[in-house]
């Protein structure tokens, strides 16, 4: 019988389960504590991420960047599962600005390659408190340690074992939607040659730039300078369509003109095309009613074919032809302007001349210069009447003649008409103006209605009464509606046609750097389009004429969120 019971196999499985049963429970146990341990870390993960990206949103370089930061990263209430047995209520992890749950700073720099840790001694190196210098978060989600069925059942540890996740987040941007143009920063300098250009957000905020008439030129041969406009590069993608094979002027021409440029620009840097800076006026100048060439039918075939875009009010100071009782509005681009259409000078500051340069009274006239005009970081002291770069105006401009000569009787009186100044006007003495700029009176005659000869028009249909010598009764001035093709102009709730939005570079301070293509970004700015791209004195060169009305970063108005794309990325 023991012979037999000692032979016998049966139950053997049996009996090598019962011996294995530890280990599998063992392993077991292990499983459960590591899948509870990469739950609480999953949810320590989202938290940290969370933290980050609300706080790199943020960063903007405004004074209160940092602030605002904290207090959107405050906003935020995640949990966390599973860390103990004796509760199943996740716990909330909710940043106050202590180091616990969340131990956050905010870094200068991080290290170019991943496989480069962020210890203590590289956070301790790169972190500040400058809102100007933040550049990226960095955020790591702590709470309760883990605590272990398996350790605990050995007594193996106490307390648990330590869970935690880390991210590291920064601000992208990006304009899209936007003609590829860049200008030089024309206050980059001060009058002594200091760099100031990294004060465009606070002097806009105070309303430095308010009323102040920008003349941009072209860039030439030299090194650009403050107050010069050039291209940004597009995509080859962009370049290439079917109507225009090749590119060239004719392909930049046709974004300004209104052909949907798909490049976006980064808020960081953007990389500039070489090319003749005048090229563009054919199409500029459709934005202002003025057709010819390639752009006459206001369509363009092809491919990417489009439609130009035409502004609802193009008055320009440029008065047109007569022949007897008929007004010929049409200002065609290309030839002599002066063989279409006379062009009204009052309005325009000609260096080393001075207003109204012909000596007579004109009755076109567009929106006038200030009253002292200026070349780029000379401080108020006029040295040359060559200047490369931009003239640039200072203090009052003249708002009521320019609706005087336009409007007669029907003028409106420029004191009433409300300013977006944003600054503190006690005690303000300029550069700036307190009154409506220029870009607010375009507003107010788009809004504002009068009643001419018992029918109610809005005020930039009104043609301006013309002079007072004519014979012929009926006004021959200038009227802002687009008359030339009238059936290409925007509707009131799309972009305005007269807004550019150009990338902000320092040109002067990497002048040094010859043959880069590649610059950084101060800034984007919106700019409102005085007048159309034409000479207005022999020998000249063609402008354009502007008014900054906005600009990305802590002082800007916002009205750049539509073109500009903001997000916060992940980079850890």
């Amino acid at each position: 019988m023991i012979k037999e019971f000692r032979s016998s196999e049966d139950g053997f499985i049996f009996v090598f389960s019962l011996l294995l049963l530890p280990v599998f429970i063992g392993f077991g146990v292990i499983l459960f504590d590591v899948s509870r341990g990469n739950n609480a870390h999953a949810d320590l993960q989202a938290a940290a991420d969370a933290v980050a990206l609300a706080g790199a949103r943020e960063l903007d370089g405004g004074a209160d960047a940092l602030v605002r930061a904290r207090a959107a990263m405050a906003q935020l209430d995640n949990t966390v599962s599973l860390l103990q047995f004796a509760t199943a209520t996740p716990v909330s992890l909710v940043y106050d600005q202590t180091d616990t749950p969340f131990y956050v700073r905010f870094l200068d720099l991080i290290p170019v390659q991943d496989t480069i840790p962020i210890d203590d001694a590289w956070i301790a190196a790169h972190q500040t408190e400058d809102p100007s210098e933040a550049e990226y978060v960095y955020a790591q989600a702590r709470s309760a340690d883990l605590e272990t069925l398996f350790a605990r059942a050995l007594n193996w540890v106490t307390g648990g074992v330590p869970v935690a996740a880390v991210a590291v987040a920064k601000a992208e941007s990006a304009a899209c939607d936007i003609p590829p143009v860049f200008i030089c920063n024309p206050f980059e300098y001060d009058s002594s040659g200091n760099y100031v250009g990294d004060g465009l957000q606070l002097a806009f905020q105070n309303g430095d730039f308010h009323g102040r008439m920008i003349r941009l030129h072209p860039s030439g041969n030299e090194t650009p300078m403050p107050g010069n406009f050039g291209f940004l590069d597009v995509s080859e993608a962009d370049v290439s369509n079917d109507a225009n094979p090749g590119g060239g002027a004719r392909s930049i021409n046709d974004y300004f003109a209104g052909r949907r440029n798909r490049t976006c620009y980064s808020s960081k840097s953007v990389t500039t095309k070489p090319g003749a800076s005048n090229s563009i006026r054919s199409g500029i100048n459709t934005r202002f009613d003025m057709f010819g060439g390639r752009y006459s039918s206001g369509r363009v075939n092809g491919r990417d074919g489009f439609d130009v875009r035409t502004a609802r009010s193009v008055r320009k100071g440029i008065l047109p032809r007569t022949q007897g009782n008929t007004v010929q509005d049409c200002v065609m681009n290309g030839g002599a302007i002066s063989s279409q259409a006379e062009i009204g000078d009052d309005h325009v500051w000609t260096p080393g001349v001075g207003f109204n340069a012909n000596g007579v009274t004109d009755y076109a006239y567009g929106l006038p210069d200030n009253a002292t005009m200026l070349p780029p970081n000379t401080g108020g002291s006029v040295t040359s009447d060559d200047v490369a770069g931009a003239y640039i105006g200072t203090g009052v401009w003249d708002g009521q003649t320019y609706l005087d000569r336009n409007y007669g009787s029907y003028a409106p009186i420029y004191a009433d008409i409300p300013s977006s100044f944003p600054g503190v006007t006690e005690g303000y003495a300029g550069p700036g103006t307190v009154g409506a700029s220029r870009y607010d009176v375009y507003q107010y005659e788009l809004e504002t209605q009068v009643t001419v000869a018992g029918t109610p028009m809005d005020l930039f249909e009104v043609r301006a009464p013309g002079d007072p010598l004519v014979t012929d009764p009926s006004p021959n001035g200038e009227s802002g509606a687009a008359l030339c093709n009238p059936g290409h102009v925007v509707s009131d709730d799309l972009p305005d046609p007269r807004v550019l939005i150009a990338a902000i570079i320092d040109c002067g301070t990497h002048a040094d750097e010859n043959g880069r293509s590649e610059f950084p970004v101060n800034s984007y700015a919106s700019i409102f389009m005085t007048r159309p791209m034409i000479s207005y004195a022999p020998g000249v060169d063609m402008t354009i004429d502007v008014e900054i009305i906005d600009i990305t970063g802590f002082g800007g108005n916002g009205t750049l969120e539509t073109f500009i794309r903001q997000e916060a990325i992940l980079v850890r």
